[in-house]
């Protein structure tokens, strides 16, 4: 017999072990395409965007702040999940502004999924000719540390070293401006 290995699974029973803050853990049985049951922690949250945001010097914008998955502070692209019934766009924009009180002309340049055991989708954005127009308004959550880099020191000192979240979505936008 064979067996077509790229075949949907088929769920079986599904149920929430934690939720809160936005995001909740499912254990989740599937019946694999060969016939046998196996269980699955899956992680559900609702999408969100994140924008590498330039300024007209071309100096790149980062909120740097405290990250309790790694236990470590984090360089960070502005973003954050998008509300119900928000565009990704606005959602960014608002976040970029929020964050790090900074706006400018955004687009998009891709989507991803978080991971594969997350049913959480990315928008991806760049912000170009970013000015700064009032002081960062962060929730309460967040202590935030506005920087700005050149794209080299972005790209050897932040981005290739581990030292950030969202490395997909600087990617994508360093991919749509030819900078790779």
């Amino acid at each position: 017999m064979t067996i077509n290995t790229a075949a949907s699974w088929r769920e079986i029973e599904r149920s929430t072990v934690f939720s809160e803050f936005g995001r909740s853990v499912d254990r989740v049985a599937f019946e694999l395409p060969d016939g046998r049951r196996e269980e699955f922690y899956l992680k559900r949250e609702g999408p969100a965007g994140a924008v590498l945001a330039l300024t007209p010097d071309r100096r790149v914008i980062l909120a740097r702040q405290y990250r309790p998955g790694p236990d470590r502070v984090m360089s960070e692209l502005p973003g954050g999940f998008i509300e119900p019934g928000e565009q990704p766009a606005r959602a960014v924009a608002r976040e970029l502004l929020e964050e790090t009180g900074y706006q400018g002309e955004v687009r998009p340049v891709g989507q991803y999924w978080h991971d594969a055991y997350s049913s959480a989708r990315r928008f991806a954005f760049l912000a170009t000719d970013c000015v700064k127009v009032t002081e960062p308004t962060p929730q309460g959550t967040e202590f935030i540390e506005v920087v700005t880099l050149t794209l080299d020191e972005f790209r050897t000192g932040v981005l290739r070293t581990g030292g950030m979240t969202d490395t997909a979505a600087a990617y994508l936008a360093l991919e749509h401006l030819t900078l790779l």
